[in-house]
This record gives C-alpha cells, structure tokens and sequence, in this order.
C-alpha cells in the first residue's frame, strides 16, 4: 500500500497539512485582534452608520432598493437550487459564500431600511445619532462586506482558472459530462459570476470605508470550511474538491497556495477601491468644473 492510499484508506490528514490550516488560522486571529494597518484603535467600530447606509453615487433609498434586489434575486437563485439538489449542496465552499452574501444583503437591507427611518424622523437627536459610530449590526454589515467581496474573487477566478480544468482533464467521458452539467447551467453562472457583477455593483454605491485588518474574518470563514472539509473526508472518504485532496504529495504546497491566493485577492479588492475612488474623483471634478463653466455663463 502507497503513502497516498494509506492515507485514503485511513482518512488520515496530514500534520503538514493541518499545521497549514492552523498558521491560516493563528493568523487570521491576530489581524482581527491587534487590527495591523487600521488607523483607529477602534478598526471598523469606527465606521459611521451613513457611511455603510450611503451612497456614493446616489441616495440611500437607491442603495436599499438596490440592497433589497439583489437579496431577493439571490435567495430566489439558492431556493431553486436547493429544491433541485437538496442538502447535498450546503458542502460546497462556493454554496457556503453565496448563502453568506445573501446573509450580508439582508443585514445592508435592514441597516440601510433603519437608518433611513432615523433620518425621516428629521429631529436633533436622530441627526446626532447618524454621526456616531455603527452599532453591532452595522459593524457586522461592514466585516462581511469586506469578506463577500474578497471571496467571490477567490470563488470565481478559482472555479474556472483551476477546478475546471481540473475536472475536464478526468479520464472518465461520462465525469466530464457530469461536472460540465454541473458548471454550466443557471445556478451556476450565478454562484461563480453574477456574483461578483452583484458585489462589485454594492461596492460602487456604497459609502464603506476600507479596514485592511478584515482579512482576518476573510481568513477564518475559509479556515472554518476546511475544518469542515477535513470532517467530511473522515465521515465520507471523499474530497468536495480535488485542490484540496491531503492525500496528495503536493497537497502541503497547495494549502499553501490556498492560503497566499486570500492575499492576493484581498489585494485586488484594494485595487477595485483604488478604481472606485478615482472614477469618483473624476466625475466629481469634471462636476465642479462644470459648475464653474455654467456660472460664468451666467
């Protein structure tokens, strides 16, 4: 018996690999409790509620609406998919961040709703109450912002740069025709790329400032999920995806890869902001010449 079915045969994990996952872990822990790179002390509790209830672009109203859409369309999307495939589908990590983006478009929906009943009671002391920091809704709305964001980069661009052509190279005619079935149809297209067109459309009309210690969560979420998939492959001797097979001699390097891609990712969601700011900038100064042009005609 080889190294490699040893370990399949015994559902062992190896300690190579969950020291990985442990230092994933460990890390994510220390971002989220000493904040590294955060200018307050206080990290995203230092957000205001009309900064994640705002709009850039727009009013607030637009931003619930907007809000309240894409929850809907999401958890019309999972509904359909759930009744297709049943529980089997919640083992999936993708199936994992889509429940949790629908999670995050019903707290900003709810958030976003209550805050504009503040504003609408138009007294003194509800205008005092917008300035000051978020209350634990809004703080929980601005942390899976930043990690909805970052994971449907890592989602997508994982699912068709690196599973797929993992699949489609499966020996077996019939696999390949199962995991082509399983890709390409409406669920799908959804979980591993409206997706993203949905957060990216939250990120341009939402006002949330950017806190670089959030990794952290972002960290945790996926660390939570491997833990959950070490637990499956005991249970069942399966893997829900072949990257992260343990049984594998190069799986160590793989969990390593694992681990940079939330960097990487997490630094083109700095990028992403990088572009939102500067379009606004534009358009905000081609407005203000504008203005100035039109009141000289004048």
């Amino acid at each position: 018996m080889t190294y490699v079915e040893h370990l399949m045969f015994h559902r062992v994990i190896p300690a190579s690999v969950l020291a990985v996952v442990a230092a994933g872990f460990a890390q994510s822990i220390w971002m989220i409790v000493y904040k590294p790179w955060s200018k307050t002390r206080n990290g995203a509790w230092a957000a205001k509620a009309a900064e994640v209830t705002g709009s850039a672009i727009g009013s607030s109203q637009m931003l619930l609406i907007y809000r309240l859409l894409a929850f809907l369309w999401c958890s019309a999307v999972a509904a359909i998919q759930f009744a297709d495939k049943g529980f089997f589908v919640l083992k999936y990590y993708t199936v994992w961040n889509y429940y949790l983006m629908i999670i995050f478009f019903a707290l900003a929906t709810l958030y976003s709703f209550l805050d504009i009943q503040r504003q609408q009671a138009a007294t003194s002391e509800t205008s005092k109450a917008a300035k000051k920091p978020v209350n634990g809704l809004g703080y929980f709305v601005v942390t899976l912002f930043h990690i909805n964001l970052t994971t449907v980069f890592i989602v997508d661009v994982l699912t068709w740069g690196l599973l797929w052509p993992m699949l489609k190279a499966n020996p077996d005619p019939s696999r390949v025709e199962f995991f082509t079935n399983q890709l390409f149809n409406f669920t799908s297209y959804n979980q591993h790329g409206f997706n993203f067109v949905l957060m990216v459309g939250e990120t341009f009309l939402n006002r949330i400032p950017f806190y670089p210690y959030l990794l952290g969560y972002v960290g945790m979420w996926t660390s939570f999920y491997g833990i959950w998939a070490f637990i499956n492959f005991s249970s069942s001797g399966k893997w829900m995806y072949p990257f992260l097979d343990a049984s594998q001699p190069w799986a160590p390097f793989a969990y390593l890869g694992l681990f940079a891609v939330h960097w990487v990712f997490f630094g083109f969601v700095i990028l992403l902001l990088q572009i939102k700011y500067w379009i606004l900038q534009y358009f905000q100064t081609s407005r203000q010449q504008l203005e100035v042009q039109m009141a000289k005609v004048k």
